[in-house]
């Protein structure tokens, strides 16, 4: 279990930023055209100076990446960073503009941008346009000074210079060194101090460039947490802001997540802090401490709740119209041969919508994260998980993770392994213990009474918990949200917004980026939900029984999202790759919670042969690992179901015994033989798909009273085929070089020692 990965910043751009300026270009013919532009970036005329930026922003993000490259040969990174401390504002903020487009579409020019230090020219402007927002704001004499539009100046620099940093922050490892540096923090964090009073997209930059910095990064979480009153001020925004007539309530909403994932990025480091003040003190942390972090969570998890619970579909059906207006007016335009008008209206709501399912990323990546981090301790654990945690954790004391010693152990066709308590039985001990054998049908009646009232208690005091909380107020909407639309696949959303007279690179690129968006946006839904799974299956695995149904309609849902992708027809073959990333960005989690799901109850969900054939083709179909892994971990899972399901034990137990484990290690091997030897053989072959079906192998087969047992593992001759891979994997396993994958190799070494053992074990099993 692990926290949502970290939403990246998505490559926009502002296409408002040069749409004001009169006879911007948009494309040059030739190559000597550049530096003629460039040039103008420093003329004595400031109106040159403007339009010279602001032609430099638009072709810097046009379609032609050859009009990009030349104008970074000719230096345009210093020639725009110079403009910074211009003392005209119409020029900085065109080349703050330019440098932001730049940086969020090109990562190699992000990185020349860092390497150009523009840390030090934005270093000197924010004490500038610091000093104005505070005039504004106070509306004092230097305040009234400014107008509509120098104020709307200054808001629009300060966006483009957080936003440069943002997208550095993100895309340029080294620049985070030289962001800690400028002590930004103050800053950052007085934004949150006047909502209501200041741009709500400002507000919100500032809060999305400070939720990215303090996470995985210390520094900034020390520096915001002995900065006067941040948190309580975060806390304040968190649960009072209200709107007003300059802020409308979505705004606000947006405002607030983003103060709390601030504080949660905090948290952990508060709470060290505050474990480390009390350490001595008898009662632990005080209640006074903790009490506002409780409020925090709970009130924004209904914060976004409210915020997600949007309609995926008419957004989709809205981007779609946008997209046709958008590449319908292009394409107008070009058949009249008149040059084309930036298309403001129409890419400023494209805009607005992706910056939408943006945020409802955010508040997805919050909601999965808190629900991580605190729903597995609220309420009480499951008594019996915590039984098998703290045997489990007995069990590994032992365990030696030191030097690399292999096993060399050499299989016979008579094993002499060690039979002594391989096969788990129970007596009376030396005090006189109860054995199994004297375990009858009242106790177990006494049991499962025992057990069902402590699930129906401890499915009330989550009703009263975090976990409550998030099952009432965000579940609900992760459904809504998973569910794909039609421009969540590559093939819909081209046929659903494209004419063959409208599809162009452009549109096409247009297409592309929405699809991204909405897949982006369904992955982040399923990892959520696929959060609350795994913390259910750690802490509280008997809250699943109690609810099979939900059980059996996620289970159906899940299995119509694979399906759809699956059904929509493959589209033109230049855009094969494209669409099958896209495709397995949404199905990837979905066959996450489908494992996830069956092996928190055992298997035992509604699945059909049907669906099973499925699965195999999403194993045959995978183009990474990761995902035949969790594929194969969903059909191991269904195969531990008994009694009365031989025919899928027997349809899943040879697939993956001959299709995920045999084929694959006896091709290697042979493959191997004919080569001169490398010390990296495992270059050509998955290991992770191996290694996980072996111990699904061993849990599946584990006894032979299971009712499969004789006709699949016994009259499919199981053993001796396991016998065969035995020294393949060995020879995999040592192939592994621990430095380069330590835990894959751990993992390895470990499926060959437990291969050997459950060989010696089922011989040992049959004998007797």
């Amino acid at each position: 279990m692990g926290k949502a990965p970290k939403r990246t910043f998505k490559d926009r751009v502002n296409p408002l930023v040069s749409a004001s300026i009169p006879n911007v270009v948009s494309k040059v013919s030739s190559k000597e055209e550049v530096p003629a532009l460039l040039k103008k970036l420093t003329s004595s005329d400031a109106n040159d100076r403007v339009w010279a930026a602001a032609s430099a922003s638009n072709l810097l993000v046009s379609d032609d990446s050859r009009v990009r490259r030349m104008l970074l040969a000719n230096n345009v990174v210093s020639a725009l960073i110079e403009r910074l401390s211009d003392s005209v504002p119409d020029v900085v903020i065109q080349a703050t503009g330019a440098l932001h487009n730049l940086a969020a579409v090109d990562q190699g020019a992000a990185e020349e941008i860092s390497r150009k230090n523009i840390y030090a020219a934005i270093q000197a402007l924010v004490p500038r346009l610091a000093k104005s927002i505070d005039d504004i704001i106070k509306d004092n004499d230097d305040g009234k000074k400014l107008d509509n539009n120098a104020r709307t100046m200054v808001f629009l620099t300060t966006d483009n210079l957080i936003s440069i940093l943002w997208v550095l922050c993100e895309t340029v490892p080294s620049s985070l060194k030289h962001i800690n540096g400028m002590a930004l923090i103050p800053f950052l964090i007085s934004f949150f101090n006047v909502v209501g009073r200041l741009p709500p997209s400002l507000i919100q930059t500032a809060g999305q460039f400070l939720y990215t910095l303090t996470q995985d990064n210390i520094h900034a979480k020390r520096a915001l947490i002995s900065h006067p009153n941040s948190i309580q001020n975060l806390m304040k925004v968190v649960v009072s802001q209200q709107p007003s007539e300059t802020v409308t309530p979505e705004d606000v909403a947006v405002v607030r997540i983003l103060a709390g994932g601030i504080l949660s990025n905090i948290k952990p480091t508060v709470v060290a802090q505050l474990e480390k003040t009390y350490k001595n003190h008898p009662e632990g942390i005080p209640s006074e401490e903790t009490e506002p972090w409780e409020v925090h969570s709970k009130v924004l998890l209904q914060v976004i709740a409210d915020y997600i619970a949007f309609d995926i579909h008419d957004a989709a059906a809205r981007a779609a119209a946008t997209i046709k207006a958008i590449t319908t007016s292009r394409a107008e335009t070009a058949a009249n041969g008149v040059e084309r008008a930036a298309d403001t209206k129409h890419e400023a709501e494209l805009d607005s919508l992706n910056t939408r399912i943006s945020y409802v990323q955010l508040a997805l990546e919050l909601a999965a994260n808190i629900f991580t981090d605190e729903g597995a301790s609220d309420p009480d654990s499951d008594p019996t998980a915590s039984a098998k945690d703290n045997t489990a954790e007995g069990d590994n004391e032992g365990s030696d993770d030191g030097e690399d010693e292999d096993q060399d152990h050499e299989m016979a066709d008579d094993s002499d392994a060690d039979e002594e308590g391989l096969e788990g039985d129970v007596s009376d001990d030396e005090d006189g213990h109860r054995s199994t054998d004297d375990f009858d049908a009242d106790d177990m009646e006494e049991l499962l009474a025992e057990e069902s009232t402590t699930v129906q208690k401890t499915d009330e005091e989550i009703q009263h918990s975090i976990l409550g909380a998030f099952i009432s107020v965000i579940i609900p909407s992760l459904r809504r949200l998973a569910e794909p639309t039609r421009m969540s696949t590559l093939t819909t959303a081209l046929n659903e917004c494209l004419t063959a007279s409208t599809s162009d690179s452009f549109a096409i690129h247009l297409v592309t980026s929405t699809v991204e968006g909405f897949a982006t946006l369904h992955d982040r839904a399923l990892g959520c939900f696929n959060n609350f799974l795994l913390v259910i299956e750690e802490s509280i695995k008997s809250w699943f029984r109690l609810h099979s149904d939900s059980v059996a309609s996620w289970w159906g849902f899940l299995i119509a999202v694979a399906e759809h992708l699956f059904s929509v027809e493959n589209p033109p073959a230049d855009f094969a790759a494209v669409d099958q990333r896209l495709r397995f960005v949404i199905l990837e989690p979905a066959v996450g919670c489908m494992w996830t799901l069956a092996r928190s109850v055992d298997g035992d969900v509604p699945v059909t042969p049907q669906q099973i054939e499925g699965l195999i083709h999403v194993c045959e179909s995978a183009p990474t690992a990761d995902i035949r892994v969790k594929a194969v971990g969903v059909l191991g899972n269904i195969a531990r179901r008994q009694p009365g399901f031989v025919q899928d034990n027997n349809r899943i137990g040879v697939y993956l015994l001959d299709s995920i484990i045999s084929k694959p290690l006896l091709a290697h091997t042979a493959s191997a033989s004919t080569k001169k030897a490398s010390p990296a053989l495992n270059s050509d072959i998955d290991v992770e798909p191996i290694v996980e079906a072996l111990d699904l192998i061993y849990d599946i087969y584990g006894d032979k009273t299971y009712d499969y047992d004789a006709p699949v593992f016994v009259q499919g001759n199981f053993l001796a085929r396991l016998r065969q891979v035995y020294q393949p994997i060995r020879k995999l396993s040592k192939s592994i070089d621990r430095r380069k994958d330590r835990e894959l190799r751990d993992r390895a070494d470990l499926a060959v020692e437990n291969l050997y053992g459950f060989l010696a074990y089922k011989e040992s099993e049959y004998k007797n």
